[in-house]
């Protein structure tokens, strides 16, 4: 659903919930997703066959929210008004489920299916043949609230980076978009002692000066770039052509739908000398101006770019945008998040670092009740629930703190 970045998170997310589950991972046709990017899995497909009536048995199916509530009902009734099935029982129950289940984890869902982070609830569902998962959002953070999860997670992921290592493994693009990816970076960024990637999201496809300003006073609080001097010279030591300069020093990938940011940021060192007087050569690989979802060529770009900016030694992101959270994730750094984004706030820093190296599961549940487990179960406050899972810094939302 949605964007690129949603749904390569979405579906690095469905990925790991198989593996924890023991299930095999197919996806809809709908999805288009093979446009893009290679099967994984040698001698397989990961794609539902075209005769597989998945339209029909998604829409008959039971939603999450509605089984479970139903089967509380049911145990209440059987077990004198106790919302818990009796370890004796549980067999019975999963035996009883349905055959398959849909869940729709998205932002705007009134009736979220929350309850699939409670354990009785994952207990049930190893019942069910068929799962139907719709998701744009980041769910890997919830999944460390079910007890037998987050024993496997930490034990494949140590270092709590489990997003790093199944985006790598699970999105790679097909070679035509390889070839795209790479030649550019041979092109512009191989062999420079320091990369820098800039996401810079448009959210009404227009242009703001007050970013641009932000996103250059950034780089420099952070130094990640030196600090250009007042006065213009005449010495053009950037780069406002996208032809790489000799003996480039310092790289700037910028991605954004729109190419002034890029432009602005090349141009200021392009025109002044700088502290250090460093080679600074700021490049883009595409300005698409307007986000067109569903669109080949566009999807194309967003993949380059994400792909791209996951090579970066540094990132700086847009808050709220998964694209460029995608993009630090695969890359398994903890980017800098512009701060009051667009706000030109000059006596707040203009970026900080976040604690988190990946997504953030945005719609999370709070104050959630787990009604067929014990109190301790539900999700009060999920910021304290579990170690590896906090409130996302600069962004909204639950992540997964790097280890």
């Amino acid at each position: 659903m949605d964007g690129m970045g949603n749904q390569l998170l979405s579906l690095v997310c469905a990925f790991l919930y198989s593996l924890l589950t023991n299930r095999t991972m197919l996806i809809s046709r709908e999805s288009k997703i093979e446009r893009y990017l290679c099967n994984p899995f040698p001698y397989s497909s990961w794609l539902l066959p075209d005769d597989f009536p998945e339209q029909k048995l998604r829409s008959s199916a039971l939603r999450v929210h509605t089984y479970l509530r139903s089967t509380l009902d049911i145990v209440k009734s059987k077990f004198a008004g106790n919302n818990t099935i009796p370890p004796s029982n549980m067999s019975s129950f999963i035996a009883d489920a349905p055959k398959w289940l849909h869940a729709l984890i998205v932002c705007c869902d009134e009736r979220r299916d929350h309850q699939f982070f409670c354990p009785t609830s994952q207990k049930l569902f190893s019942g069910t043949n068929w799962f139907f998962y719709l998701s744009h959002e980041y769910t890997l953070p919830g999944l460390y609230f079910i007890p037998d999860f987050r024993d496997k997670l930490n034990d494949w992921f140590p270092h709590r980076d489990g997003f790093m290592h199944t985006s790598r493994y699970l999105l790679n693009p097909h070679n035509y978009l390889w070839k795209q990816i790479s030649d550019f970076y041979q092109q512009h960024l191989d062999a420079v002692p320091r990369q820098i990637g800039i996401q810079v999201r448009s959210w009404r496809g227009d242009y703001k000066p007050s970013i641009s300003r932000q996103v250059s006073r950034c780089a420099v609080e952070q130094k990640l770039l030196p600090k250009t001097l007042a006065e213009a010279g005449n010495s053009m030591q950037g780069n406002m052509q996208n032809e790489r300069p000799r003996h480039v020093e310092v790289s700037v990938l910028v991605a954004s739908l729109r190419g002034e940011y890029r432009d602005e940021l090349a141009r200021e060192y392009a025109t002044h000398t700088n502290v250090g007087d460093l080679s600074v050569d700021v490049v883009a690989a595409s300005t698409e101006l307007w986000q067109r979802t569903g669109d080949a060529q566009h999807d194309e770009k967003a993949i380059i770019d994400i792909w791209l900016l996951s090579f970066m030694h540094d990132l700086v992101t847009t808050p709220f945008s998964t694209f460029g959270s995608t993009a630090s994730g695969m890359a398994g750094i903890v980017p800098l998040l512009f701060n009051h984004y667009g706000e030109d706030k000059v006596n707040e820093p203009a970026c900080a670092r976040t604690n988190a190296g990946g997504p953030c599961f945005i719609v999370y549940p709070r104050d959630q009740p787990c009604d067929l487990d014990p109190p301790s179960c539900s999700i009060g406050d999920p910021d304290k629930k579990v170690p590896e899972v906090r409130f996302c810094a600069f962004n909204p939302g639950l992540g997964i703190v790097t280890a």
